[in-house]
């Protein structure tokens, strides 16, 4: 058996590291201490598979005969497997990022609406004290007024509660 398997098959293949990287999902230090390993069995098992399946074979012995191929149809064969394998990892990666960017916008305007509705649910619970026709009475009074009201007849509105709110509390003293 030779050494330096993995060396020898990337360097044949002018792999990329960058490739390397994002397919076996290790650091550029690890890909280096990989292809400086005298024996291909150091590399960890779920690389080792991973390396097999990007060249279509199921052993090191089965390796080994990929560096001694020379037909220039079978290399080319196997430059075209690789690239595409590589490339659709890095198609793979960039959806899940894509996946992850939507799932983050996603929480963040869930969470604002969260928000708001604990507003709502506050504001509401506010009401607690009254009956429910009373309820209902005085929250569709409020949705008529402000339905069809423009924003300068909504602050009219709001003053007007301000105003009562005042007259309320003087009176009751």
């Amino acid at each position: 058996m030779t050494t330096k398997l993995f060396e020898r098959l990337v360097t044949k293949f002018s792999i990329k590291v960058s490739d390397l990287i994002k397919y076996l999902e290790i650091s550029k230090a690890t890909i280096y201490n990989y292809r400086n390993l005298e024996n291909f069995s150091d590399i960890p098992k779920d690389k080792q598979i991973k390396i097999f399946y990007l060249f279509g074979k199921e052993t090191e012995e089965e390796l080994e005969l990929v560096l001694d191929e020379s037909d220039a149809d079978i290399l080319a064969q196997y430059v075209n497997r690789i690239s595409s394998i590589l490339k659709d990892s890095v198609q793979e990666k960039k959806e899940s990022i894509a996946s992850i960017e939507q799932l983050t916008n996603e929480i963040d305007r869930l969470s604002k609406e969260n928000a708001i509705l604990q507003r709502e649910v506050s504001l509401i619970q506010c009401l607690n004290g009254l009956d429910e026709f009373t309820k209902t009475i005085l929250l569709d009074k409020i949705a008529h007024i402000t339905a069809q009201s423009s924003p300068a007849e909504l602050k009219e509105f709001i003053d007007y509660l301000d105003i009562f709110e005042k007259y309320r509390s003087f009176v009751r003293k």
